[in-house]
């Protein structure tokens, strides 16, 4: 299983000369099973729009997991290429959040915001719901556990061949309960993508706001058992020099750290 990075920044794209080293775009991560062929994405930031013209014309099927309906983890979705492409078997997957519906993802195609209507479209995606259970996604067997974030959130542990991958992006750390439950869910596994928008001296000012700090990161790491962790949702404006310093100062509590960049990828 191959995992590459399409999108590592969390609420806006943001792309400066002292920030394009590790990348600009919003969340997008691709599961590859490299025995199989099969694609698994994992949210549609504007990460994605790279991705679908990586993936080419081929006709296949394409599974878009979404971890929840904010902005930024939706915003490339009008533009990945294998919507306009006849023969691609789309559906995006969406959790069942409180005062959500899956019809609104409609509306992201329609005017005044978009110019093509989603019936418009020769690929049209189909929606559905994320059991809670584990279940079996575009041929990957995939676990969910709540997060603590506003209007709530999804992580995703992945099962490879070889190991699993835990994908928690927007957690802020500090209701024990949802802490000890991803504790439990991300123990053992060969990775987890965590969410370290803020510094820890940032935190205290962003209160209720959904996201967690480097250092929160590297410590639950640690507990864990994870093998490995890679820092994402990192905020705008955090320079490449920053996110160098920042994995520096992990790696002192977590020796396997890295900051997540575009195009890195690694195996499990």
């Amino acid at each position: 299983m191959r995992v590459r990075f399409w999108g590592v920044r969390g609420s806006v794209p943001w792309a400066t000369s002292s920030s394009i080293g590790y990348g600009c775009n919003t969340p997008c991560v691709e599961i590859r099973n490299e025995r199989t062929g099969a694609v698994l994405i994992l949210d549609a930031g504007s990460g994605i729009v790279g991705l679908g013209e990586a993936l080419g014309s081929e006709p296949r099927a394409i599974p878009i997991l979404l971890t929840h309906c904010h902005w930024d983890h939706l915003q490339g979705l009008p533009f990945f290429s294998q919507f306009y492409q006849a023969g691609t078997t789309a559906t995006i997957w969406t959790p069942v959040l409180k005062h959500a519906d899956p019809a609104w993802l409609d509306t992201l195609f329609r005017q005044p915001f978009f110019p093509v209507p989603i019936e418009a479209l020769p690929s049209r995606p189909a929606i559905a719901l994320v059991p809670p259970r584990e279940t079996v996604i575009g041929g990957f067997r995939i676990h969910a556990q709540p997060l603590t974030h506003p209007g709530c959130a999804l992580a995703y542990r992945i099962q490879g061949d070889t190991g699993d991958v835990v994908y928690a992006t927007d957690h802020e750390f500090g209701d024990q309960a949802v802490d000890d439950g991803l504790a439990e869910f991300c123990k053992g596994a060969a990775a987890v993508i965590l969410d370290a928008h803020y510094t820890p001296e940032e935190l205290p000012s962003h209160k209720g706001q959904g996201h967690g700090s480097w250092k929160q990161c590297a410590e639950f790491a640690a507990a864990s058992g994870a093998r490995r962790l890679w820092l994402f949702h990192h905020k705008p404006g955090r320079t490449d020099v920053e996110l160098a310093a920042i994995e520096a100062r992990a790696r002192e509590v977590f020796p396997a750290t890295t900051a997540a960049g575009e195009g890195d990828t690694f195996e499990v």
